[in-house]
């Protein structure tokens, strides 16, 4: 079963947009919005953002969501396809009981076409193959702050037609 939400806040485009979110999440609360990370200085909390992410010319949108199972949240992309939009799951965290009324601890933001230099390229691990040392972005990707302080982006592999995970290294906040 779907849930249909209708998500009251203003969106970058300027309209209200009714989101059918998979069964298993929900959008974060207001409070849930107000905890660490700092979130003032973004209309969308660092919790949203849009771009054409697979270079189809379609506007898809990233969102974290907390679950509606356990206390944790996730990284999921409401895509587009040849089908219509499909909703794909990039990163989760399950936090515990304990932790049962934590706010969202990631934040997210538009990483813009560009060159960045990778963490295996600033000596945090030895860089592989299938790891460069400068990530190209040919599309706008998803750059995401996670709640250890590790920061990576999220980028739409062409060839393999998913989306690609590559480290840059640690946040300062």
């Amino acid at each position: 079963m779907r849930m249909i939400i209708l998500w009251l806040g203003l969106l970058a485009s300027g309209s209200l947009l009714a989101l059918e979110l998979p069964a298993d999440w929900r959008l974060p609360t207001a409070k849930e919005l107000v905890t660490e990370p700092p979130r003032d200085d973004s209309p969308l909390r660092y919790a949203q953002v849009e771009s054409d992410f697979n270079g189809d010319g379609k506007l898809d949108r990233a969102y974290l969501l907390k679950s509606v199972h356990y206390p944790g949240e996730g990284l999921l992309v409401r895509l587009s396809s040849p089908a219509g939009y499909v909703w794909q799951l990039l990163d989760r965290v399950e936090w515990g009981e304990e932790y049962a009324s934590a706010g969202l601890k990631m934040r997210i933001e538009l990483a813009q076409v560009g060159s960045y230099k990778t963490a295996c390229a600033l000596g945090y691990w030895q860089c592989t193959s299938d790891e460069p040392d400068m990530l190209e972005l040919m599309h706008a990707g998803i750059y995401q702050d996670r709640f250890d302080g590790a920061i990576a982006i999220w980028f739409w592999d062409h060839p393999r037609q998913q989306f690609k995970q590559v480290w840059l290294g640690v946040s300062d906040h």
